[in-house]
């Protein structure tokens, strides 16, 4: 038996092949500066692949809680503690691999919010049977913001020649944690602004205030003229550099 068992390991070397092992990989997405991105907003997109070939290896979606707030933004995090907590947003896959592989992980997302375009990546190399799903697994962080304009509706045709127009929107992290002024997430920080374009032109773009409801920013533009408005709203930190934007559009006539 052992003679037996000696000459096949002989032949796997040989042949340089070997049986698969099972390789759980945990991926969590965490926005910059705030917490992880999973139901609340739909969850992150996760597409694992290899990084030589390109071979998809696996696909999914991080699914479950923000985290806790104390825990990942107020507290300093210690050499090798963890931000994550039972039940935080997470995409656990298990590859079955033969041999060492560069593995690439790219999120993408959220689905909640498709207009923030936020994508992020990492590699690394990953072994059989040695699996990354410890601590807080392959954690990728995710720039931005979730910048969703709430009025005008786009392609929206306005009727009675008013003076001015409100624009109004909805400034999230990409975890959806709310912005306020002097909040945990402080709009006083961020800019926030409005940029017109009237018939193609350019005008300079305009702060938006607080409305006094979470997360909610306005500013009021002069539409005297007819003609069709294009509607650029842009959110960024300088602190972060986290930088979101949404678009619409409305016709004057």
């Amino acid at each position: 038996m052992k003679q037996w068992i000696a000459g096949l390991a002989a032949f796997f070397m040989l042949t340089g092949t070997a049986a698969a092992e099972e390789t759980r990989i945990a991926v969590r997405a965490l926005s910059v500066d705030a917490k992880f991105i999973g139901s609340g907003m739909s969850g992150m997109n996760v597409v694992i692949a290899d990084a030589d070939t390109g071979e998809i290896l696996d696909t999914g979606v991080t699914r479950g809680k923000t985290g806790n707030t104390d825990r990942i933004v107020r507290t300093p995090k210690p050499r090798y503690g963890t931000l994550s907590e039972e039940g935080d947003a997470v995409y656990v896959a298990t590859l079955d691999i033969d041999r060492p592989r560069r593995v690439r992980v790219t999120v993408s997302g959220p689905n909640a919010q498709p207009q923030t375009g936020a994508e992020a990546s990492s590699t690394r190399w990953v072994l059989p049977g040695k699996h990354l799903d410890s601590g807080d697994g392959w954690l990728i962080r995710v720039p931005g913001f979730a910048v969703d304009i709430l009025a005008p509706a786009a392609h929206s045709y306005v009727e009675n020649n008013p003076q001015a127009m409100t624009i109004r929107a909805n400034v999230v992290m990409i975890c959806g944690c709310p912005t306020s002024p002097g909040g945990t997430w402080d709009s006083d920080a961020i800019e926030i602004t409005a940029e017109v374009h009237h018939n193609g032109t350019r005008r300079s773009p305009k702060a938006m205030t607080f409305t006094g409801q979470t997360s909610q920013y306005a500013v009021d533009v002069s539409t005297a003229e007819k003609g069709t408005y294009e509607i650029l709203v842009t959110a960024y930190d300088p602190r972060t550099g986290n930088t979101g934007v949404d678009r619409t559009s409305f016709i004057l006539r």
